[in-house]
C-alpha cells in the first residue's frame, strides 16, 4: 500500500491509528482508490508500483483475484467493481457486497443497475508487488 495519509495518491487504508494520547483512537481512513470504484479504476491505469494491472480486452483472459469494473450508463465512469472468484469454461464469476453476491455470472444482466449501455473494463492483477 502506497501514498497514505494523502487520500488521492496511491491504494491503502488505516485501522484506527493512535492519537497520541492513551486509549483514544481516530477514525480510519483510506485513499478514494481503496473505497472508489471509478478512483480504482484510475489508479490501477497509471500504477507503476504497489498494486498494479493490466487492463485486458476480454473476460476470458482474467483468472481469480482479477477485477471487473462496470459502468451502468456507459458515460466512462466506473460504477461498481468486483472480484473474480472463479472461471468456468472460460467465464468469469464473482463475489460482490452492494447486494451480497456469491458466484454471481459477471455481466450482472440480472441486476438492477445493468442497462443496455453498460461497459466493462477487465484488468489482470499483478502477481508480483514491487
Amino acid at each position: 500500500m502506497t501514498g497514505a495519509p494523502n487520500r488521492g495518491r496511491g491504494w491503502w487504508i488505516t485501522d484506527g491509528w493512535q492519537t497520541g494520547r492513551p486509549g483514544q483512537f481516530a477514525r480510519e481512513t483510506w485513499s478514494y482508490s481503496w473505497s472508489v470504484s471509478h478512483a480504482l479504476r484510475l489508479y490501477l491505469e497509471n500504477a507503476t508500483s504497489g498494486l498494479t494491472a493490466t487492463r485486458v480486452n476480454s473476460p476470458s483472459e482474467l483468472t481469480v483475484g482479477d477485477v471487473i469494473f462496470y459502468d451502468f450508463e456507459g458515460d466512462g465512469r466506473t460504477n461498481h467493481s468486483t472480484i473474480v472468484t472463479s472461471m468456468i469454461n472460460g467465464v468469469p464469476y464473482i463475489h460482490a457486497h452492494t447486494v451480497n453476491s456469491e458466484n454471481r455470472h459477471y455481466d450482472y444482466r440480472n441486476s438492477l443497475a445493468y442497462t443496455p449501455n453498460t461497459q466493462y473494463f477487465y484488468y489482470k492483477i499483478d502477481d508480483v508487488f514491487n
